[in-house]
């Protein structure tokens, strides 16, 4: 298998998360350099996006959901879904709130900063909605070790992305004190440094986002 990913690309990350854990033979590529993606890329993604998975019957898997559901279903031990169907449907839950509720309005508000978008409307909607996205998370986030028990889950793949975004954001828009009212949320980030799994994501996209940062004071 082939996994076409970027260390500081979070949806990237959850999936190489995944496949850390599970010890998956997948070889791990960076598409063709270049922001965006170059056009010749499309070849491989239609959308020109990452992450993509090429199995070994050579069939191509886009999007990190479907290629989570993949991995966890070709690879099942060990397991990131629990046995019973309840608890799985937690687990799914959390992870896709975490994905359409805080990292789609980060994703969104990281661009609107960059580029010194002056539609404050927007970025007034973005933040509530991040917002509430954080206090249903800080809500479903247990007292571990891992987000929501004793066992690492797929929700710790999607939270550990996320969770590393937040230091950077911070700084970038300018409020510091984000995280205050999710103490749990803010302290995940010892667990994962913690972790032999969770940590290898995380100071990849520590070290990529060095190279990034000094690249764009460079240009």
């Amino acid at each position: 298998m082939k996994l076409y990913s970027r260390p500081l690309s979070p949806y990237s990350s959850i999936v190489r998360c995944i496949a850390y854990y599970k010890n998956a033979p997948i070889k791990v590529v960076a598409p063709p350099a270049g922001w965006p993606i170059p056009e010749e890329f499309r070849s491989i993604s239609p959308f020109n996006r990452i992450p993509v998975l090429i199995t070994g019957s050579g069939l191509t898997v886009l999007e990190a959901t479907v290629i989570s559901e993949y991995l966890e279903e070709h690879f099942p031990e060990p397991a990131l879904l629990p046995a019973d169907s309840r608890d799985r449907a937690v687990v799914r839950m959390t992870a896709r709130l975490a994905e359409l509720e805080v990292l789609v309005p980060v994703m969104e508000l990281f661009e609107l900063v960059h580029t010194k978008s002056k539609d404050d409307a927007r970025i007034t909607k973005l933040f509530a909605q991040l917002e509430a996205g954080l206090r249903e998370i800080e809500h479903r986030i247990g007292h571990g070790p891992y987000a929501l028990g004793n066992q690492m889950t797929m929700a710790d793949a999607w939270l550990t992305p996320i969770r590393f975004l937040f230091n950077h954001f911070r700084v970038m828009t300018r409020r510091s004190r984000l995280l205050e009212p999710f103490p749990k949320f803010d302290a995940y980030e010892q667990l994962i440094v913690q972790d032999p799994v969770l940590s290898l994501v995380w100071f990849e996209m520590a070290d990529a986002s060095k190279v990034f940062l000094a690249e764009l004071e460079a240009s």
